[in-house]
Formats: C-alpha cells, structure tokens, sequence
C-alpha cells in the first residue's frame, strides 16, 4: 500500500473530525470495537478497502466522487463488513495478486475489469463474489440500523463505473457482483429516512476537504 500510495495520511484536523464521528457511528453500529481503524489517502483512485488488522481505508478519488455522507457511509459500511466477517484478506490479496493490484489502480470498486489483466480460478471468484454481497447485506443492514437508505451507496459505484452487463467469461470470473445489479438490489431495500443525518452539512464540507493538508 505505501508503494501504491505513499506514505501520507489526509489530516486536515476538522476533515477528519468529521471522518472520525462517521466511522465511529458506522463502527458502533456494526458493533465493532475501537481496535478498527480507518483514513483517507491523497490519491485520485477512486475506491476503497479493508486490510487485515481492522484498517479501512478510503482513497481520495472515491470522497471526490461521494456527492453526500450516506453515499460515503455505506461504502464504509462495506468494508467494515469485510472486517466484522474476518473475510481472508490476506488470502484474497495472495490469491488475487497482480489483480488487486490491478483493480485498485482502475477503480474496481465494483466492477470486473481486473479480471481483463489477471486470471482468477472460478472457485477463488466464487469466493469473493460471496464475501462481497455478504458484505453488501452487511452494509445494507448497518445503514438501516442508522435510520438511512443504503441506495446512495449503489449510486456512488453506479456513477464511478457506469453499466458492467454483458456476457461471457469476463461475468463469470467476476470477483465483484455487476454494479447495475448492486444498484437495483439497494433500491429495494431503499427506505424513507427515519433517523438523523450522519453529518451536518459544515461537517460534510470539512471531510471534503480533508487533504487539504497531509503528515508524513
């Protein structure tokens, strides 16, 4: 990841004040202890991630992106559910090698296109196909339990990849479910907005602006 992504942290103190309150909202929800952790890093990739050690990390390009807190708050929900399902990632990163690596660099938040530049066995894809909708349930779940729709989160991915159908092996080998259909499960579980909103809006402004300066 330092490779990637250097070794900067965003640490503009009212940024990630207003980070910190929506993980800590999002953690406590999930019932997940104070051990999780998460930042943003400086880079234009617009994606996200969870590491084994309970480290989430969103990359700037993805909060760029992020229009509102919910759209942000379930991707977030996501990867913490990778975390509370102690999903192998260590070994989805050996097994997948040079295309997680791949699908960072393009922004595979959602979609397929690793699987363009790197072979993957249909059971490994399996796999992470099941731990990435487990993952969505999660998300959906948490986001609920907030008293918020998880469908902006599907909107985000919507908007990053744009419509992934098709056919072919390309589908059959894909590590994520096709955002289109991630777009149409979240509108279904869409539900009128009953509890207080994760941010204020001067809250919002700030974590957008989180990178504004960085520590090394």
């Amino acid at each position: 990841m330092k490779t990637l992504f250097g070794r900067s942290v965003c640490e503009d103190p009212a940024g990630k004040a207003a980070f910190i309150k929506l993980v800590n909202r999002l953690r406590d929800a999930a019932g997940l202890d104070d051990t999780t952790t998460a930042g943003v890093l400086p880079t234009s990739i617009p994606n996200a991630f969870a590491l084994p050690g309970g480290k989430v990390f969103v990359l700037k390009g993805l909060l760029d992106k992020a229009e509102n807190p919910d759209e942000l708050a379930g991707i977030l929900a996501h990867e913490l559910g990778h975390l509370k399902h102690h999903d192998n990632m260590r070994g989805l990163i050996y097994n997948g090698g040079t295309s997680f690596l791949i699908g960072l660099l393009f922004g595979d938040v959602t979609g397929s296109s690793a699987v363009i530049f790197a072979s993957r066995s249909l059971v490994e894809a399996s796999y992470s196909r099941e731990a990435e909708t487990d993952a969505d349930t999660f998300a959906i779940e948490i986001m609920h339990a907030l008293g918020r729709s998880p469908k902006p989160a599907a909107e985000l991915m919507f908007r990053i990849t744009g419509k992934e159908g098709g056919s072919g092996l390309t589908n059959i080998l894909a590590s994520h479910p096709l955002t289109e259909d991630r777009l149409a499960r979240m509108t279904r579980e869409d539900r009128p907005v009953s509890g207080p909103a994760l941010l204020t809006d001067k809250e919002w402004q700030a974590l957008k602006g989180i990178c504004r300066s960085g520590k090394v």
